[in-house]
């Protein structure tokens, strides 16, 4: 019987409205993915949910709050990968009872996890999908000593 590794969180980076983890099999294993969380911070619509447009009704839907989780891999997870570390994604949301969530897969091509290009490619694709401009490359290495990078 193969011992199944446990997911290990490593937190890269924490602001007030987006927070960055490495998700890796066991301690020193291979990494699966980055998982980033991003805050927006205002009710969510029935825009934020495109695949619900044909179910719901505009004026009913949406909560006080919507977070965004994406998974940004060098690869196609697999679908029991995909569903493990969206489990994790929901024990840090699921008790936030007026917010709503979902979550993307990204695949980040020719990347073998380095932090800086990383870093680049997340601020490149989150200016470009959702206009925000977060500049996680512009953080100051000192403020990597703190819980908060703020």
């Amino acid at each position: 019987m193969k011992l199944i590794e446990p997911i290990r969180i490593i937190r890269k980076i924490k602001l007030k409205y987006l927070e960055l983890f490495l998700l890796r099999e066991g301690y020193y294993g291979k990494i699966i993915s980055y998982m980033l969380f991003i805050d927006f911070n205002r009710p969510s619509t029935l825009s934020d949910f495109p695949y619900l447009k044909q179910f719901e009704d505009k004026n009913d839907f949406g909560r006080s709050n919507f977070i965004k989780v994406i998974f940004f891999a060098n690869s196609i997870l697999n679908d029991g990968m995909k569903q493990e570390v969206l489990s994790i994604a929901g024990g840090f949301l699921e008790d936030k009872e007026d917010c709503d969530w979902n979550a993307d897969f990204e695949v980040i091509p020719n990347n073998n996890y380095d932090i800086d290009e990383t870093l680049n490619y997340v601020d490149t694709f989150v200016k470009d999908k959702y206009d925000l401009r977060i500049c996680l490359k512009n953080i100051p290495y000192s403020k990597f000593n703190n819980l908060s990078q703020d």
